[in-house]
């Protein structure tokens, strides 16, 4: 089950969900109509930004998404 969390302030993403038991988020990014599906993301990292360790979605994605398995699906 996807969750979103309250509060989504970033320059690079407008919407992000994230599954900490499928280790899976889904990421829209502003200036692009895309969806993309990342898989085998760190779950711990995926809690880690419900608890407020991580604070940039960006910096989330580059971390811990970008390098995984994408699949664009919308």
């Amino acid at each position: 089950m996807f969750f979103k969390p309250n509060s989504i302030e970033s320059s690079t993403v407008r919407n992000i969900l994230l599954d900490p038991s499928t280790h899976q988020v889904i990421v829209q990014y502003k200036g692009n109509n895309k969806t993309y599906l990342y898989e085998n993301v760190s779950s711990e990292a995926i809690v880690d930004v419900f608890f407020g360790e991580i604070t940039s979605f960006g910096k989330f994605v580059n971390a811990y998404c970008k390098g995984n398995m994408v699949t664009v699906v919308g």
